[in-house]
C-alpha cells in the first residue's frame, strides 16, 4: 500500500471553508503527481429531508450538485492543467469515502466540517478514513496557508507502518523537489502496551543512552532502500529526545507535509490508528499523511 500507486486522487468536499483548503491541497497535489482528481460529496442519508429543506429552491440531489460543480470549476480555475470529475453520494460519510479510497493514489479530506449535527469532525469521518482507507490519507488542518519549506517530515520508530510510511514520504519529496526530514524519537526500552506514553530517563543515564541507540537504528532501518531509489532527494535526519505526537507536533510546524505510519510499536496489537498518530492529525500545523504497513 506504501508504494504510490496508479490510482486517481479523491478529495472529499462538504460546504465548510475547511474542505476548501482540502480540495485546494488535493489539486496541488494532483498536479504535481500529472493524476486525476475526483471531487466526492457524501450527503448523509439520515440527514437527507433536512438538507432538501435547508437547500433554497431545491432538492438535496440539486444542491449537492451544485455543491460538487463549484468544487470542480474552483480546482479548474486554481489548477487548470488538472483533469478533474465530481460525484456525489448519498449515505454514511465515513464508509461512504473509504469505499472512494479503493486503488486511489491518495484520499484528502479537512480535519472538520460543518458545525452541528452535519459536521464532518476529525473524530469521526477524519479518523476513519486514516484508520481504514485503502490508500494513504492526509488530513488538511482548517489553517490560513503558509510559506512552503520544501520539506516533509516522517516519524519512523521501526515499526513496518513507519517503514511505508518513509518510502511514501521519500516519493512525496521527489515530486516536490523537496527534503526529506526524518525523525526518531527516543524512548523507554519498554514497548508494552503503554509505551508510547513514556518519556526517556533522565539525561545521561544508561537507561536515555540506550533509547537514543535504539532510536537511531530504528532511524537507519526505516531509511534502508530509500536513499538508493530516490538518489536526487536530500535527507535530514534527526534523532531526539521527547513525546513523538508533541515532537511531530512541533516539526509540523516547518513543514509541507507530516507523514506518519498508522500503528507504531505500541499500542494494543491490532489497533488500526495509534494514539500518536491521532494526536499529530489533530494538532498538526500542516498536511498529514497516514500510511498503513504492506498487507501480508
Amino acid at each position: 500500500m506504501s508504494t504510490p500507486s496508479s490510482g486517481l486522487i479523491v478529495a472529499a468536499v462538504d460546504e465548510s471553508e475547511g474542505s476548501l483548503r482540502a480540495l485546494d491541497w488535493a489539486a496541488q497535489e494532483a498536479r504535481l503527481w500529472g493524476r486525476k482528481l475526483r471531487v466526492v460529496h457524501v450527503v448523509d442519508h439520515p440527514f437527507r429531508k433536512r438538507a432538501s429543506r435547508d437547500a433554497e429552491g431545491g432538492t438535496a440531489e440539486n444542491h449537492a450538485r451544485q455543491l460538487v460543480h463549484e468544487a470542480v470549476e474552483r480546482v479548474r480555475k486554481r489548477e487548470p492543467d488538472v483533469e478533474v470529475d465530481a460525484l456525489h453520494v448519498v449515505g454514511a460519510p465515513g464508509p461512504t469515502l473509504v469505499q472512494q479510497s479503493e486503488g486511489a493514489h491518495v484520499i484528502v479530506a479537512g480535519s472538520r466540517g460543518l458545525a452541528g449535527l452535519r459536521a464532518v469532525l476529525l473524530g469521526s469521518v477524519g479518523i476513519q478514513l486514516a484508520a481504514l482507507a485503502e490508500c494513504p490519507a492526509v488530513i488538511v488542518p482548517d489553517r490560513e496557508e503558509r510559506t512552503l519549506t520544501n520539506r516533509v517530515v516522517v516519524g519512523v520508530d521501526g515499526s513496518p507502518a513507519a517503514w511505508a510510511a518513509a518510502e511514501r514520504a521519500f516519493a512525496e519529496a521527489a515530486a516536490r523537489q523537496a527534503t526529506v526530514r526524518t525523525v526518531a524519537v527516543a524512548s523507554r526500552a519498554s514497548h508494552g502496551v503503554f509505551a508510547a506514553l513514556e518519556t526517556p530517563d533522565a539525561e545521561g543515564t544508561p537507561e536515555q543512552g540506550a533509547a537514543l541507540a535504539e532510536a537511531r537504528r530504528f532511524l537507519s532501518e526505516s531509511l534502508a532502500g530509500h536513499r538508493e531509489r530516490y538518489p536526487d532527494v536530500p535527507v535530514e535526519e534527526e534523532v531526539v529526545v521527547g513525546h513523538p505526537a508533541e515532537v511531530l507536533v512541533t516539526e509540523s510546524q516547518h513543514a509541507d507535509l507530516v507523514v506518519v505510519g498508522s500503528r507504531g510499536r505500541g499500542g494494543f496489537t491490532g489497533m488500526l490508528l495509534g494514539s500518536v498518530s491521532q494526536t499529530v492529525l489533530t494538532h498538526a500545523w500542516c498536511p498529514v499523511m497516514v500510511v498503513h504497513a504492506e498487507k501480508r
